[in-house]
């Protein structure tokens, strides 16, 4: 893996003494990586696509957020071998939940290396293999659809508040075959624990999400159904069923992975559509394009980082990562890539470019990236059969913050209302 050296010839800043001492100064960024991002707002992937012209191809940061410093490759191809190279890049212990709570667990699979990672993939593909989502349409159709309704004829909506949070936890409580009332304080949990800033509401989400789910699997136990969790307690590694932390580990990533990063998703694919009304219109009047938009939406707003393990030293391009050193992998910069796609920062939903990394890549790429697309074609579809054509509420400012999921805040749309006697409903926003 080589990479070419872009050395900056400022005189570089003088270094904090966390940053190791194997680190040259030369490949330093003195910044928190996330608020750099985060202050340009409703350009954050502009800047962070900038950044690929400012920055070597593998830099250092002191830190991120309320995480250590790490090794930032911007580049896809070195973030595509990075995520092949599991012996040398280690998934083990790189997400905090489990230590914050000075417990053992692991977020199964993502925290597996090969080869157990297979044995549990496996249990999960067929969960969210294509045909079962197919048997779950009609159920994500019918609550896009009620959500809609709820705000439709109001004439605009807070749009996280009304949509994107509540969508994606609702589909996710009936997955799990636990009760939908609980979406209130899923969608709380969520945005404390993966935006959270303040350690002490962190810790505070993570132990309530602990006890939640060890609650709901021994339920299960008791009485199993046909559901997510059930099929859990039924399956069996190495011929042994799955132990409690297994089954939690599981459900605990389902959770993480199934709400905030479609809500996300969500927030920055709408946020685009208000802002371009030409794209707006063209989907509206070709429908059949929305699967292609989604795509290219995914790639040019691709929200995810992930950290690896370095196992043993190892020399990539000019970075000398040694055993120990934590490597960021950041979905935004490998979509971002103008070594791998034409104008990256232009979203163009006739690309015809290399395949988009936005679910990872390698053996951990994302189990529920189809439950993911469907969810994000679905909401689409629907807001434009159902709704005219909708734009920023001016008054409100944007807010986006880039962290382990990049997210939008504050997003709050609008559209002609219709007459007061055209009430939407439930049915009627079905049948258009």
């Amino acid at each position: 893996m080589t990479t070419t050296s872009q050395a900056s010839s400022a005189v570089p800043a003088p270094l904090p003494p966390h940053i190791p001492p194997h680190i040259p100064p030369h490949l330093v960024r003195n910044a928190d990586l996330w608020a750099e991002i985060s202050a340009a707002g409703q350009d954050a992937h502009a800047r962070a696509a900038a950044l690929h012209h400012e920055t070597p191809p593998i830099f250092y940061v002191p830190q991120l957020g309320y995480l250590p410093g790490c090794w930032v490759p911007r580049r896809a191809d070195d973030l595509r071998q990075i995520l092949q190279d599991t012996e040398t890049f280690s998934s083990r212990g790189v997400m905090p939940f489990a230590q914050m709570l000075g417990e053992t667990w692991a977020m199964i699979p993502i925290e597996v290396d090969p080869p157990d990672h297979a044995k549990f993939r496996a249990l999960l593909n067929p969960l969210f293999a294509p045909k079962r989502v197919d048997a779950l349409e009609a159920s994500i159709r019918e609550q896009a659809s009620a959500l809609i309704a709820g705000f439709a004829a109001r004439g605009h909506c807070d749009f996280n508040a009304e949509f994107a949070d509540p969508f994606p936890a609702l589909i996710f409580l009936r997955l799990m075959g636990w009760e939908t009332r609980e979406a209130e304080r899923f969608v709380a949990w969520t945005h404390a624990i993966v935006k959270g800033t303040d350690m002490q509401q962190v810790v505070g989400a993570v132990m309530q999400v602990r006890d939640y789910l060890r609650q709901r699997i021994a339920e299960r136990r008791l009485h199993p159904g046909d559901d997510f969790t059930s099929s859990l307690l039924s399956s069996q590694v190495d011929g042994r069923a799955l132990t409690d932390d297994e089954v939690f580990g599981i459900c605990f990533l389902v959770f993480i992975g199934g709400l905030d990063t479609v809500t996300s998703s969500l927030g920055f694919h709408f946020l685009h559509l208000a802002r371009h009304p030409e794209q707006q219109a063209e989907l509206r009047a070709h429908p059949e394009r929305i699967p292609q938009a989604v795509e290219e939406m995914l790639r040019a707003y691709s929200i995810v980082n992930m950290r690896r393990l370095v196992t043993k030293d190892i020399t990539v391009g000019e970075a000398t990562m040694k055993r120990g050193d934590l490597v960021l992998i950041s979905t935004e910069f490998g979509n971002l890539d103008p070594e791998k796609y034409t104008d990256p920062a232009n979203v163009d939903f006739s690309r015809a470019d290399a395949p988009h990394m936005a679910f990872a890549y390698g053996v951990h790429r994302c189990v529920g990236s189809h439950l993911a697309r469907r969810e994000l074609r679905i909401a689409i579809e629907l807001w434009l059969q159902a709704l005219p054509p909708f734009s920023l509420v001016p008054e409100r400012t944007v807010r986006v913050q880039a962290s382990g999921v990049f997210g939008v805040s504050n997003l709050h749309l609008e559209w002609p209302a219709p007459a007061p006697a055209t009430t939407l409903t439930a049915a009627s926003v079905r049948a258009a």
